[in-house]
């Protein structure tokens, strides 16, 4: 009975895995996200420039901190950006002013173990 009640759990198994022929699933787009923060209205993106090398000492006060982050996560071309999103940095991650620049003109956060500077676009 037990052998029965096992072979027929692994069926089942088996069965949830498959797809119906023409259905769709997973994410088949493909989004080249540049590397951006969206941090009110206003959206910063790490250019170029963005080679500049900060300290810590350069970091101000925390301004805002990752809610979303949409690469690998959203696979929709159409998807609106939102308050706290970002291209690349994890959830969770602050997000800084930079000592000397008004939000309105740049942001900065620690990604791939530097700190990178997010201009904003006007």
């Amino acid at each position: 009975m037990v052998t029965r009640t096992l072979i027929a759990v692994g069926a089942l198994l088996l069965l949830g895995a498959c797809e119906l022929p023409g259905s769709v699933s997973g994410c088949h787009a493909q989004i080249d996200w540049v590397n951006f923060i969206q941090v009110g209205s206003t959206r910063y993106i790490a250019g170029p420039e963005a080679t500049t090398v900060l300290q810590e000492s350069d970091l101000g006060e925390v301004v805002a901190k990752v809610k979303f982050k949409v690469s690998g996560n959203v696979c929709d071309p159409g998807y609106k950006v939102k308050d706290g999103d970002a291209a690349f940095l994890d959830v969770g991650t602050p997000i800084y002013l930079v000592k000397g620049h008004a939000q309105g003109d740049q942001l900065a956060s620690r990604f791939n173990g530097g700190i990178l500077v997010y201009r904003a676009m006007h």
